[in-house]
């Protein structure tokens, strides 16, 4: 398969594509609300040691995952969208490490619902931003972005995390140790 991505470059600079964008980003944004809904069951069946064990020192748990992705949802991307809509040019610098702590002593049910009202609530307030908002401008760790960037870069970092943890599920032969 020949892929170009070069031909993205040149979309037209119009409201309709730019509505386009929008509305793609936003379903994919919500890609992970269906992504909570299909781990649910996948994971309710494993043991405990694969939900809260971490792979290696550093690593986080699957559990520690599902709780970091809610809270930068709460905590991070939601205030940093709120700050676009209302100042002019904010700055704003990448978080620390994770805030996961004490995840791997709640229930799984407990840390899928509330990755899904964090996201959720985070949707809804893309949602309220008006269209000609999107193209405000701020500054991400010195670089400018858009809240089209920012909502880009949130759907590659559920991506690259969810990613990781279905490698590592896999890698795991869970279903011979189990």
């Amino acid at each position: 398969m020949d892929v170009n991505l070069d031909r993205y470059a040149g979309l037209p600079d119009d409201a309709a594509t730019w509505a386009g964008r929008r509305a793609l980003l936003l379903d994919q944004l919500a890609w992970l609300l269906n992504e909570a809904e299909a781990l649910g069951p996948l994971l309710a069946d494993l043991p405990a040691w694969a939900l809260e064990g971490a792979p290696l020192p550093g690593e986080r748990s699957v559990k520690e995952t599902l709780a970091d992705l809610a809270a930068l949802d709460r905590t991070v991307h939601r205030p940093r969208l709120e700050r676009l809509a209302a100042e002019e040019a904010p700055t704003f610098e990448t978080p620390g490490g994770p805030a996961s702590e004490g995840a791997n002593d709640q229930p799984l049910d407990v840390l899928l619902e509330d990755l899904r009202a964090a996201r959720t609530a985070l949707l809804n307030a893309f949602r309220a931003v008006p269209e000609a908002d999107w193209h405000r401008s701020a500054m991400l760790d010195g670089t400018p972005v858009t809240l089209f960037d920012l909502a880009l870069r949130i759907a590659r970092n559920d991506a690259d995390q969810l990613r990781d943890l279905a490698y590592r599920l896999h890698g795991s032969q869970l279903s011979e140790r189990s």
